[in-house]
């Protein structure tokens, strides 16, 4: 069932995912689609989340216009998770999770729900495996019609 539209909250990048730019891969989301969409996402972070739901930490929401690209976040691990929903009800999701989401701007971890949580998504996964041997590569995530 598609999600229905909810106004989002833009994110913009924090200090934090500053620092960790250099010697890891930049991951960048570019919507290829014809109306906004935003998009949260799912990534190993020990630091941000210190056992808390197996260190993975879940992040929202990127406003980003048709055409527009944006840097949402760097890794330093093969594996992060997004879900991305359009003003029209276009999802883009996937069988990790349920992971909780929120109206606002958000910094969370995994299994750390709170009440004001709206929903529970699937996230789809993304594969980085050339960060092994290229760690400052980019990737990104078109996201198509």
């Amino acid at each position: 069932m598609p999600v229905t539209y909810r106004k989002r909250l833009s994110r913009s990048a924090s200090n934090k995912n500053l620092l960790r730019e250099s010697n890891s891969m930049r991951v960048y989301f570019h919507n290829n689609y014809t109306t906004t969409v935003w998009v949260a996402i799912m990534q190993y972070d020990t630091d941000a989340c210190g056992g808390h739901g197996g260190d993975w930490a879940t992040r929202g929401w990127w406003r980003i216009e048709p055409g527009q690209e944006v840097w949402a976040f760097s890794t330093t691990n093969e594996y992060c998770c997004a879900y991305a929903e359009a003003a029209d009800g276009a999802v883009w999701s996937g069988d990790y999770g349920p992971v909780y989401v929120y109206q606002h701007a958000f910094d969370s971890c995994v299994n750390i729900g709170a009440s004001d949580a709206i929903d529970e998504v699937g996230m789809f996964l993304m594969d980085l495996p050339w960060y092994r041997w290229n760690p400052i590569a980019t990737h990104t995530v078109w996201l198509n019609p």
